[in-house]
């Protein structure tokens, strides 16, 4: 009996430590994902600006995190494309460019292309009322704060508007290439400099066309209305340098 007791208690015992590691572990992760997004939002927000150095210490130290953390949370980003390692330099923030804008825009326009045509052949009415619930939030919010910069609330209705559209596409991969492509473009809208002062540009509206045709299965009008969405938004990002430094209002 005695035995089986201390068997027993062994393994009551052990058992508390694995669930204990366990407990542990999920909040250290818990914790890894909180700052990982708290610095991806940072960096699409442009509050890191592009081609920055992302020191070590100074991270550490603003974040309230350890070296640990950060060395779990900076080659995430390096896998997104928006931040790059350099041999004894340490990290940075990926740099932009109007060729690279360029190169970006064709990348995203032929995979979401794609990706839209085969949600509009399979969506179904779930996702319908999905999407039109994404819209309504993204045009119910106000793009810049009275001190011109972007508002977090509508970057995150904007991308969550764009990534809802494509959502019922089944290609999995091909979604995760469209969330990357449109990640790399919220660094370009954030420091292209004003958009919205175009006379002849209806931002919402243009969003609402493209609501409008892939709502109503019309396949072929989405597409051409999502690339002239972008491509209206290079050839200003292009104009005015792509690096001005200043938050914009559309894209």
């Amino acid at each position: 009996m005695r035995l089986s007791q201390s068997q027993e208690i062994l393994e009551n015992l052990s058992f508390a430590l694995q669930m204990c590691f366990t407990a542990n572990m999920a909040q250290a992760t818990t914790r890894v994902d909180e700052i990982y997004r708290r610095l991806r939002t940072d960096i699409l927000s442009g509050r890191h600006q592009p081609g920055a150095r992302l020191l070590s210490a100074t991270l550490c130290q603003d974040y309230g995190i350890s070296s640990g953390v950060l060395r779990e949370i900076l080659p995430r980003l390096a896998g997104e494309g928006l931040v790059v390692s350099e041999p004894q330099r340490g990290f940075r923030v990926a740099r932009i460019s109007v060729e690279d804008l360029q190169h970006l825009t064709e990348a995203r326009v032929l995979v979401e292309s794609t990706a839209l045509r085969a949600a509009i052949e399979h969506g179904d009415l779930q996702w319908e009322s999905t999407l039109v619930a994404a819209h309504h939030t993204l045009a119910g919010s106000r793009s810049m704060d009275d001190d011109g910069a972007i508002q977090d609330d509508w970057m995150r209705a904007h991308w969550n508007f764009h990534h809802c559209l494509l959502s019922a596409c089944p290609n999995r991969r091909l979604l995760q290439i469209a969330d990357q492509f449109r990640d790399a473009t919220e660094m370009y809208r954030c420091w292209s400099g004003p958009l919205g002062d175009e006379p002849d540009r209806d931002v919402a509206g243009e969003h609402r066309g493209i609501l409008e045709a892939t709502v109503g299965r019309d396949a072929e009008l989405a597409v051409r209305l999502l690339t002239e969405h972008y491509e209206h938004t290079l050839r200003i990002m292009s104009r005015v340098g792509a690096l001005s430094g200043a938050p914009s209002r559309a894209g």
